[in-house]
């Protein structure tokens, strides 16, 4: 994607047992908060998860600069991941890819 920006997302959960933790279900939980607060056309984007640690609950997201602000919105107001109270805490923004920090790569996975 031309002209994007990675956030360094983690994910923390109240249970971690009862939920499913994929790259798929967390980029639906993310458009979903997205369309729920920007509506039906605001929320519309592509969103790219680069990189992905279940161990860590962390991902790596691509967002197209248009659509940064709105991301870091909808991402921190998700309250809930499979029904699970949750908090997404932004730890990092840039223009440049961010990684993980090196010490627990066994446990990553790269999309």
């Amino acid at each position: 994607m031309k002209d994007s920006q990675y956030l360094d997302v983690k994910l923390k959960l109240r249970d971690t047992e009862s939920i499913v933790l994929t790259p798929g279900y967390l980029i639906g939980c993310i458009l979903n908060s997205l369309e729920s607060l920007f509506g039906e056309i605001g929320g519309k984007t592509s969103l790219d998860i680069v990189k992905f640690s279940a161990a860590e609950r962390r991902l790596i997201l691509r967002v197209p600069q248009e659509f940064v602000e709105r991301a870091r919105i909808a991402v921190t107001l998700i309250g809930h991941y499979q029904e699970v109270p949750c908090h997404f805490q932004v730890l990092n923004a840039s223009k440049n890819q961010l990684d993980f920090d090196s010490k627990n790569d066994e446990n990553v996975v790269k999309l």
